[in-house]
Protein backbone atom coordinates (compact mmCIF):
# COMPACT_ATOMS: atom_id res chain seq x y z
CA UNK A 1 0.00 0.00 0.00
CA UNK A 2 1.08 3.47 -0.90
CA UNK A 3 2.77 5.62 2.01
CA UNK A 4 0.13 8.22 1.50
CA UNK A 5 -3.51 7.40 0.01
CA UNK A 6 -4.18 8.26 -3.37
CA UNK A 7 -0.54 8.43 -4.93
CA UNK A 8 -0.18 4.38 -5.56
CA UNK A 9 3.04 3.52 -5.45
CA UNK A 10 4.70 7.17 -5.04
CA UNK A 11 6.49 7.80 -2.28
CA UNK A 12 6.68 11.70 -1.91
CA UNK A 13 9.55 11.37 0.73
CA UNK A 14 11.82 9.22 -1.32
CA UNK A 15 11.35 11.62 -4.09
CA UNK A 16 12.12 14.98 -2.48
CA UNK A 17 15.73 13.28 -0.89
CA UNK A 18 16.49 12.62 -4.06
CA UNK A 19 15.45 15.78 -5.51
CA UNK A 20 17.86 17.39 -2.80
CA UNK A 21 20.34 15.21 -3.81
CA UNK A 22 20.57 16.01 -7.77
CA UNK A 23 20.36 19.50 -6.24
CA UNK A 24 24.02 18.99 -3.83
CA UNK A 25 21.77 20.36 -0.96
CA UNK A 26 21.04 24.07 -2.50
CA UNK A 27 17.85 24.36 -1.10
CA UNK A 28 15.06 26.49 -3.64
CA UNK A 29 11.52 27.67 -2.59
CA UNK A 30 9.42 26.96 -5.68
CA UNK A 31 6.94 29.18 -3.19
CA UNK A 32 7.71 32.11 -4.55
CA UNK A 33 11.32 33.75 -4.02
CA UNK A 34 11.92 34.79 -0.17
CA UNK A 35 12.51 38.40 1.09
CA UNK A 36 15.05 40.16 2.83
CA UNK A 37 15.36 43.40 5.11
CA UNK A 38 18.06 45.33 3.69
CA UNK A 39 19.82 45.89 7.07
CA UNK A 40 19.87 41.62 6.67
CA UNK A 41 22.19 42.14 3.63
CA UNK A 42 25.89 43.67 2.90
CA UNK A 43 27.74 43.83 -0.21
CA UNK A 44 30.45 41.50 -0.70
CA UNK A 45 34.14 42.77 0.21
CA UNK A 46 34.99 40.91 -3.27
CA UNK A 47 32.58 42.28 -5.55
CA UNK A 48 34.71 43.11 -8.85
CA UNK A 49 32.30 46.45 -9.94
CA UNK A 50 34.22 49.14 -7.74
CA UNK A 51 31.64 51.66 -9.30
CA UNK A 52 28.31 51.70 -9.28
CA UNK A 53 26.64 53.88 -12.13
CA UNK A 54 23.11 55.26 -12.56
CA UNK A 55 21.68 54.28 -9.02
CA UNK A 56 19.32 57.23 -8.83
CA UNK A 57 17.46 56.38 -12.03
CA UNK A 58 17.45 52.33 -10.59
CA UNK A 59 16.22 53.85 -7.55
CA UNK A 60 13.06 56.08 -9.21
CA UNK A 61 12.66 52.76 -10.99
CA UNK A 62 12.27 50.69 -7.28
CA UNK A 63 10.06 53.18 -6.14
CA UNK A 64 7.48 53.21 -8.67
CA UNK A 65 7.45 49.19 -9.56
CA UNK A 66 9.76 47.55 -7.13
CA UNK A 67 12.07 44.93 -7.71
CA UNK A 68 11.31 42.33 -10.33
CA UNK A 69 14.76 40.52 -10.35
CA UNK A 70 15.76 38.88 -6.91
CA UNK A 71 19.78 39.60 -6.03
CA UNK A 72 21.51 36.52 -5.52
CA UNK A 73 23.24 36.06 -1.81
CA UNK A 74 25.66 33.54 -0.20
CA UNK A 75 25.44 32.90 3.62
CA UNK A 76 28.55 33.98 5.49
CA UNK A 77 29.57 30.51 6.49
CA UNK A 78 30.00 29.64 2.38
CA UNK A 79 31.04 32.92 1.76
CA UNK A 80 33.86 32.06 4.49
CA UNK A 81 34.50 28.84 3.08
CA UNK A 82 35.92 30.69 0.16
CA UNK A 83 37.34 33.95 1.31
CA UNK A 84 38.45 33.37 4.59
CA UNK A 85 40.56 36.69 4.71
CA UNK A 86 37.25 38.44 5.06
CA UNK A 87 36.29 36.58 8.31
CA UNK A 88 36.74 39.63 10.82
CA UNK A 89 34.58 41.99 8.29
CA UNK A 90 32.26 39.27 7.78
CA UNK A 91 31.68 38.38 11.54
CA UNK A 92 31.63 42.01 12.98
CA UNK A 93 28.32 41.93 10.17
CA UNK A 94 27.20 39.10 11.83
CA UNK A 95 26.86 40.66 14.80
CA UNK A 96 25.06 43.70 13.81
CA UNK A 97 21.99 41.52 12.35
CA UNK A 98 23.68 40.45 8.62
CA UNK A 99 22.25 36.74 7.22
CA UNK A 100 23.59 37.16 3.98
CA UNK A 101 26.41 38.44 1.91
CA UNK A 102 25.42 40.18 -1.59
CA UNK A 103 26.23 38.21 -4.23
CA UNK A 104 24.68 39.22 -7.45
CA UNK A 105 22.74 42.75 -7.36
CA UNK A 106 25.25 45.50 -5.30
CA UNK A 107 23.35 48.30 -7.94
CA UNK A 108 19.79 47.21 -6.91
CA UNK A 109 21.06 47.01 -3.42
CA UNK A 110 22.34 50.42 -3.51
CA UNK A 111 19.53 51.83 -5.22
CA UNK A 112 16.90 49.95 -3.03
CA UNK A 113 18.55 51.90 -0.41
CA UNK A 114 18.22 55.23 -1.83
CA UNK A 115 14.44 53.95 -2.71
CA UNK A 116 13.60 53.26 1.08
CA UNK A 117 12.81 50.20 0.28
CA UNK A 118 12.48 47.74 3.56
CA UNK A 119 12.12 44.54 1.86
CA UNK A 120 13.90 43.08 -1.48
CA UNK A 121 13.49 39.42 -3.01
CA UNK A 122 16.53 37.08 -3.32
CA UNK A 123 17.92 33.76 -4.27
CA UNK A 124 19.71 32.05 -1.05
CA UNK A 125 22.83 29.91 -2.94
CA UNK A 126 24.34 27.03 -0.39
CA UNK A 127 27.00 26.06 -2.55
CA UNK A 128 29.00 27.67 -5.11
CA UNK A 129 31.80 26.52 -7.03
CA UNK A 130 33.86 29.77 -7.62
CA UNK A 131 31.92 33.07 -6.28
CA UNK A 132 34.54 34.81 -8.66
CA UNK A 133 33.63 33.20 -11.98
CA UNK A 134 30.10 32.96 -10.70
CA UNK A 135 30.05 36.72 -11.01
CA UNK A 136 31.90 37.08 -13.97
CA UNK A 137 29.93 34.70 -15.71
CA UNK A 138 27.01 36.28 -14.20
CA UNK A 139 28.17 39.47 -15.94
CA UNK A 140 29.13 37.95 -19.12
CA UNK A 141 25.55 36.20 -19.65
CA UNK A 142 23.67 39.54 -18.86
CA UNK A 143 23.70 40.14 -22.49
CA UNK A 144 21.05 43.20 -23.57
CA UNK A 145 18.57 44.01 -25.94
CA UNK A 146 20.19 45.74 -29.20
CA UNK A 147 19.12 49.20 -29.82
CA UNK A 148 16.76 48.42 -32.19
CA UNK A 149 15.17 45.89 -30.20
CA UNK A 150 15.26 48.35 -27.83
CA UNK A 151 13.56 50.95 -29.61
CA UNK A 152 10.71 48.19 -30.53
CA UNK A 153 10.03 47.61 -27.05
CA UNK A 154 9.87 50.75 -25.95
CA UNK A 155 7.95 51.79 -29.05
CA UNK A 156 5.45 49.25 -28.05
CA UNK A 157 5.10 50.26 -24.31
CA UNK A 158 4.74 53.88 -24.96
CA UNK A 159 1.58 52.87 -27.21
CA UNK A 160 0.08 51.01 -23.74
CA UNK A 161 -1.87 52.67 -21.01
CA UNK A 162 -0.31 53.74 -18.13
CA UNK A 163 -2.18 52.55 -14.76
CA UNK A 164 -1.62 55.31 -13.00
CA UNK A 165 -2.20 58.32 -14.82
CA UNK A 166 -4.76 56.46 -17.48
CA UNK A 167 -2.89 57.75 -20.24
CA UNK A 168 -0.31 56.53 -23.11
CA UNK A 169 2.66 56.59 -21.68
CA UNK A 170 4.83 59.48 -22.63
CA UNK A 171 8.72 59.60 -23.41
CA UNK A 172 9.18 60.94 -20.18
CA UNK A 173 7.19 58.97 -18.08
CA UNK A 174 8.28 55.82 -19.62
CA UNK A 175 11.73 56.92 -19.10
CA UNK A 176 11.24 57.63 -15.17
CA UNK A 177 10.14 53.83 -14.83
CA UNK A 178 12.79 52.21 -16.77
CA UNK A 179 15.22 54.69 -14.93
CA UNK A 180 16.54 55.50 -18.32
CA UNK A 181 17.12 59.12 -19.44
CA UNK A 182 14.28 60.50 -21.73
CA UNK A 183 17.21 60.88 -24.59
CA UNK A 184 17.69 57.10 -24.66
CA UNK A 185 14.28 56.43 -25.11
CA UNK A 186 13.69 58.92 -27.68
CA UNK A 187 17.12 58.16 -29.64
CA UNK A 188 16.27 54.47 -30.04
CA UNK A 189 12.25 54.84 -30.83
CA UNK A 190 14.22 57.17 -33.59
CA UNK A 191 16.39 54.24 -35.14
CA UNK A 192 12.82 52.91 -36.21
CA UNK A 193 12.70 55.07 -39.09
CA UNK A 194 16.29 53.86 -40.35
CA UNK A 195 16.00 51.77 -43.90
CA UNK A 196 17.11 47.90 -43.11
CA UNK A 197 20.22 48.64 -44.20
CA UNK A 198 20.98 51.28 -41.86
CA UNK A 199 19.78 49.40 -38.93
CA UNK A 200 22.08 46.33 -39.52
CA UNK A 201 24.67 48.78 -39.57
CA UNK A 202 23.59 49.81 -36.14
CA UNK A 203 23.38 46.33 -34.57
CA UNK A 204 26.86 45.65 -35.94
CA UNK A 205 28.08 48.50 -34.49
CA UNK A 206 26.57 47.27 -31.50
CA UNK A 207 27.95 43.59 -31.52
CA UNK A 208 31.85 44.97 -31.75
CA UNK A 209 31.06 47.11 -28.79
CA UNK A 210 29.94 43.71 -26.96
CA UNK A 211 32.94 42.08 -28.39
CA UNK A 212 31.35 40.07 -30.84
CA UNK A 213 31.83 39.65 -34.53
CA UNK A 214 29.76 41.59 -36.40
CA UNK A 215 27.16 40.21 -39.20
CA UNK A 216 28.19 41.86 -42.12
CA UNK A 217 31.44 43.93 -42.60
CA UNK A 218 29.88 46.70 -44.01
CA UNK A 219 29.05 49.87 -42.49
CA UNK A 220 29.08 50.76 -38.91
CA UNK A 221 26.80 53.24 -37.20
CA UNK A 222 26.68 54.79 -33.62
CA UNK A 223 23.56 55.08 -32.49
CA UNK A 224 23.91 58.81 -31.68
CA UNK A 225 24.67 59.95 -35.24
CA UNK A 226 21.53 57.27 -36.49
CA UNK A 227 19.16 58.69 -34.18
CA UNK A 228 20.48 62.18 -34.72
CA UNK A 229 20.68 62.55 -38.43
CA UNK A 230 20.45 59.71 -40.65
CA UNK A 231 17.12 59.01 -39.08
CA UNK A 232 15.56 62.26 -40.10
CA UNK A 233 16.51 61.88 -43.83
CA UNK A 234 13.95 60.95 -46.32
CA UNK A 235 14.33 56.83 -47.40
CA UNK A 236 16.08 57.66 -50.73
CA UNK A 237 18.23 59.87 -49.23
CA UNK A 238 19.23 56.85 -46.42
CA UNK A 239 19.19 54.64 -49.71
CA UNK A 240 21.81 57.24 -51.30
CA UNK A 241 24.23 57.39 -48.14
CA UNK A 242 24.09 53.84 -48.20
CA UNK A 243 25.28 53.28 -51.91
CA UNK A 244 27.83 56.44 -51.34
CA UNK A 245 26.53 58.73 -53.41
CA UNK A 246 25.69 60.92 -50.34
CA UNK A 247 28.22 62.21 -48.17
CA UNK A 248 28.18 61.55 -44.47
CA UNK A 249 28.55 65.98 -44.32
CA UNK A 250 25.91 67.11 -47.04
CA UNK A 251 23.92 64.47 -44.95
CA UNK A 252 24.30 66.38 -41.90
CA UNK A 253 23.25 69.32 -43.29
CA UNK A 254 20.25 68.37 -45.37
CA UNK A 255 19.15 66.41 -42.10
CA UNK A 256 18.08 69.66 -40.80
CA UNK A 257 15.73 70.29 -43.89
CA UNK A 258 11.90 69.89 -43.90
CA UNK A 259 11.14 66.62 -45.96
CA UNK A 260 9.56 69.05 -48.65
CA UNK A 261 13.08 70.67 -48.81
CA UNK A 262 15.27 67.11 -48.45
CA UNK A 263 12.53 66.53 -51.72
CA UNK A 264 13.86 69.54 -53.85
CA UNK A 265 17.49 68.42 -52.91
CA UNK A 266 17.16 64.95 -54.68
CA UNK A 267 15.54 66.43 -57.57
CA UNK A 268 18.21 68.79 -58.29
CA UNK A 269 16.01 71.84 -57.20
CA UNK A 270 18.08 72.42 -54.20
CA UNK A 271 22.23 72.83 -54.07
CA UNK A 272 24.23 71.98 -51.18
CA UNK A 273 25.30 75.42 -50.89
CA UNK A 274 21.52 76.54 -50.97
CA UNK A 275 21.01 73.85 -48.42
CA UNK A 276 23.55 74.77 -45.99
CA UNK A 277 22.36 78.21 -45.89
CA UNK A 278 18.59 77.55 -45.19
CA UNK A 279 19.47 74.37 -42.92
CA UNK A 280 20.34 77.79 -40.53
CA UNK A 281 16.63 78.77 -39.80
CA UNK A 282 14.21 76.99 -38.18
CA UNK A 283 12.00 74.44 -40.21
CA UNK A 284 9.14 76.82 -40.12
CA UNK A 285 10.97 79.62 -41.89
CA UNK A 286 12.47 77.42 -44.35
CA UNK A 287 11.57 77.75 -47.81
CA UNK A 288 13.28 77.55 -51.35
CA UNK A 289 15.46 80.20 -52.56
CA UNK A 290 13.73 82.32 -55.22
CA UNK A 291 15.00 82.04 -58.76
CA UNK A 292 15.32 85.66 -59.16
CA UNK A 293 17.03 86.17 -55.78
CA UNK A 294 20.11 83.03 -57.39
CA UNK A 295 20.56 85.48 -59.75
CA UNK A 296 20.40 88.74 -58.35
CA UNK A 297 23.72 89.65 -55.95
CA UNK A 298 21.86 90.10 -52.52
CA UNK A 299 21.13 94.12 -51.63
CA UNK A 300 24.48 96.09 -51.30
CA UNK A 301 24.37 98.35 -48.02
CA UNK A 302 23.34 101.83 -48.28
CA UNK A 303 25.61 103.92 -49.39
CA UNK A 304 26.53 107.63 -49.74
CA UNK A 305 26.53 109.08 -53.60
CA UNK A 306 28.96 112.05 -53.74
CA UNK A 307 29.11 113.78 -57.26
CA UNK A 308 32.67 115.16 -57.23
CA UNK A 309 32.34 119.06 -57.84
CA UNK A 310 33.54 120.49 -61.30
CA UNK A 311 36.84 122.44 -61.61
CA UNK A 312 36.09 126.32 -61.08
CA UNK A 313 36.20 127.77 -64.81
CA UNK A 314 39.18 128.95 -66.33
CA UNK A 315 40.11 132.81 -65.49
CA UNK A 316 38.95 135.68 -67.22
CA UNK A 317 41.10 138.46 -68.59
CA UNK A 318 42.47 140.69 -66.03
CA UNK A 319 40.48 143.52 -67.40
CA UNK A 320 37.12 141.85 -67.07
CA UNK A 321 37.79 139.65 -63.75
CA UNK A 322 35.05 140.10 -61.34
CA UNK A 323 36.22 140.74 -58.30
CA UNK A 324 33.94 137.80 -56.65
CA UNK A 325 33.50 134.16 -57.78
CA UNK A 326 30.85 133.78 -59.95
CA UNK A 327 27.76 131.71 -58.38
CA UNK A 328 27.77 128.46 -58.60
CA UNK A 329 24.60 127.54 -61.66
CA UNK A 330 25.23 131.02 -63.55
CA UNK A 331 27.01 131.85 -66.70
CA UNK A 332 29.89 134.06 -65.83
CA UNK A 333 29.89 137.43 -67.98
CA UNK A 334 31.72 136.31 -70.99
CA UNK A 335 29.67 133.19 -71.41
CA UNK A 336 26.32 135.56 -71.07
CA UNK A 337 27.16 137.50 -73.77
CA UNK A 338 24.19 137.25 -76.98
CA UNK A 339 22.43 135.48 -74.94
CA UNK A 340 18.98 136.35 -73.58
CA UNK A 341 17.29 136.27 -70.26
CA UNK A 342 13.89 134.45 -69.07
CA UNK A 343 12.40 137.13 -70.98
CA UNK A 344 13.42 136.75 -73.80
CA UNK A 345 14.35 140.37 -74.72
CA UNK A 346 17.81 139.36 -76.03
CA UNK A 347 19.32 141.48 -73.29
CA UNK A 348 23.00 140.10 -72.01
CA UNK A 349 23.14 138.96 -68.62
CA UNK A 350 23.90 141.76 -66.10
CA UNK A 351 27.53 141.59 -64.72
CA UNK A 352 27.33 141.09 -60.43
CA UNK A 353 27.45 143.90 -58.37
CA UNK A 354 30.21 144.32 -55.93
CA UNK A 355 29.02 143.03 -52.63
CA UNK A 356 28.65 145.35 -49.80
CA UNK A 357 31.96 145.34 -47.57
CA UNK A 358 30.48 143.57 -44.45
CA UNK A 359 29.03 141.26 -46.33
CA UNK A 360 30.76 137.50 -46.41
CA UNK A 361 32.00 136.32 -49.99
CA UNK A 362 29.47 135.04 -52.24
CA UNK A 363 30.81 131.26 -52.56
CA UNK A 364 32.42 130.38 -56.02
CA UNK A 365 30.88 128.14 -58.49
CA UNK A 366 32.02 125.37 -60.51
CA UNK A 367 31.65 124.59 -64.60
CA UNK A 368 28.58 123.16 -65.45
CA UNK A 369 29.88 120.59 -67.83
CA UNK A 370 32.41 119.59 -65.35
CA UNK A 371 35.68 119.52 -67.38
CA UNK A 372 37.99 122.15 -67.27
CA UNK A 373 36.28 124.63 -69.76
CA UNK A 374 33.67 127.01 -69.92
CA UNK A 375 30.90 125.56 -70.64
CA UNK A 376 29.91 127.14 -74.14
CA UNK A 377 26.26 128.20 -74.90
CA UNK A 378 23.76 125.67 -76.42
CA UNK A 379 26.18 123.01 -75.67
CA UNK A 380 24.95 119.99 -73.89
CA UNK A 381 26.06 119.53 -70.55
CA UNK A 382 27.98 116.30 -69.91
CA UNK A 383 27.22 114.60 -67.21
CA UNK A 384 30.06 112.83 -64.93
CA UNK A 385 28.89 109.36 -63.12
CA UNK A 386 28.74 109.37 -59.32
CA UNK A 387 31.91 108.26 -57.40
CA UNK A 388 30.71 105.76 -54.89
CA UNK A 389 32.07 105.89 -51.83
CA UNK A 390 30.53 103.20 -48.50
CA UNK A 391 30.55 105.12 -45.72
CA UNK A 392 30.77 102.63 -42.79
CA UNK A 393 33.47 104.08 -40.23
CA UNK A 394 34.71 107.22 -39.40
CA UNK A 395 37.77 105.92 -42.15
CA UNK A 396 35.40 106.31 -44.61
CA UNK A 397 33.74 109.41 -43.56
CA UNK A 398 37.49 110.85 -44.12
CA UNK A 399 37.83 109.53 -47.46
CA UNK A 400 34.42 111.49 -48.72
CA UNK A 401 35.46 114.75 -46.94
CA UNK A 402 39.07 114.51 -48.75
CA UNK A 403 37.42 113.64 -52.05
CA UNK A 404 35.21 116.91 -51.94
CA UNK A 405 38.61 118.93 -51.33
CA UNK A 406 40.31 117.46 -54.12
CA UNK A 407 37.93 118.92 -56.28
CA UNK A 408 37.73 122.54 -54.84
CA UNK A 409 39.48 125.28 -56.51
CA UNK A 410 42.17 127.56 -54.29
CA UNK A 411 39.36 130.32 -53.88
CA UNK A 412 36.80 127.43 -53.16
CA UNK A 413 38.96 126.29 -50.51
CA UNK A 414 39.07 129.85 -48.99
CA UNK A 415 35.70 130.23 -49.04
CA UNK A 416 35.33 127.02 -47.02
CA UNK A 417 37.77 127.64 -44.90
CA UNK A 418 36.90 131.22 -44.05
CA UNK A 419 33.29 129.84 -43.44
CA UNK A 420 34.70 127.09 -40.82
CA UNK A 421 36.53 129.55 -38.95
Amino acid sequence: MSPTPGLGNRDLEAERAAARARLGGQKLIPQGLPTARLDQLMPSPENGRKKLHKVAELARTLKSDGMNTAMTVLPPEVFLAKYPQHTAAVQEAVARGVVYVVHHGHRRLAAAKEAGLQEVPILVRHKVTSPRIAAIQENLQRMGLNPIEEGEEFNETLQEIDEETGKVYSQRGLAERVGASQTYISHRVALLRLVPELRQAVVDHWLKEQGLDPETDGLLLPVKPAATVYARLREDLQTMFVAGSLAPEDAAVVAKLREDLQGAFVEGKLTIEDATEISKLPQSQQKLPDPLEREQPSPAPKKAVVTPPAPAPAPAPEAEKSPVPVPRGEASPEGAAGQGDDTGSGDPAPKPEAPAPDAPPTPPAASSNGGGEQQKPGAEVAVLPPRVIEIRGEKDLDELVLALIAHLTDEERDYVRQHLT
